[in-house]
């Protein structure tokens, strides 16, 4: 099986392990051994089998600051939960790439990340992001989260039910030259479905 190494992204690994390049044991090792909690660990391991990872592969500094990016992240989190969407979009590099647990397909581009940011702003009006975990490791950001919120409007399959919920998941973000160029954000849509979905 594949050794990991510093210039591996978690996204990279997970792929691994969905390719059958790496085991999920070996993926939740690397993951703690970055400082990843093991509930964290596990989401990511969870969602790993299933998730279809972009292809894309940035080109990025191995030596960036990452207490910077950490800083650049809280702040990424303050605009999302304030619904500034001008902030937000300045975030993202022109071609970024975001995927998530719900979609099937990754959303490369501003255009495409903003859309989908606008439905889940919609959706969830009333979000709130915890964070319980934040990992600088190379260039990467790992922050582990619970999201709380009131569902009142719709998401692809899961029509608003208006319904609390309260989901853990985990966001890995990989910055260029301050922008987002990757965004890979995990959770366990059979939780997701059991709180939000159709009773």
């Amino acid at each position: 099986m594949q050794e990991e190494n510093d210039t591996d992204t978690i996204p990279q690994m997970v792929e691994n392990v969905r390719t059958g390049k790496m085991s999920r044991r070996e993926l939740v090792k690397s993951l703690t051994a970055i400082g990843i909690s093991a509930a964290g660990a596990g989401t990511i391991a969870a969602v790993a089998s299933h998730f279809v990872a972009s292809a894309f592969t940035p080109a990025v500094n191995p030596h960036q600051n990452g207490a910077h990016n950490i800083h650049l992240h809280q702040q990424h989190l303050a605009h999302q939960t304030q619904g500034n969407t001008g902030a937000l979009q300045h975030d993202y590099a022109e071609n970024a790439v975001v995927e998530d647990s719900m979609y099937g397909q990754p959303f490369v581009g501003r255009v495409a990340i903003m859309s989908r940011k606008g439905i889940g702003m919609a959706a969830i009006p009333d979000l709130k992001i915890t964070v319980t975990n934040r990992v600088a490791h190379v260039h990467q950001v790992t922050v582990e989260w619970i999201a709380t919120g009131t569902h009142t409007g719709d998401f692809p399959k899961l029509p608003a039910s208006g319904r609390p919920f309260s989901i853990r998941g985990v966001t890995v973000v990989i910055r260029q030259e301050g922008k987002i160029v990757r965004e890979s954000i995990y959770y366990d849509m059979d939780e997701v479905r059991r709180q939000l979905g159709p009773r």
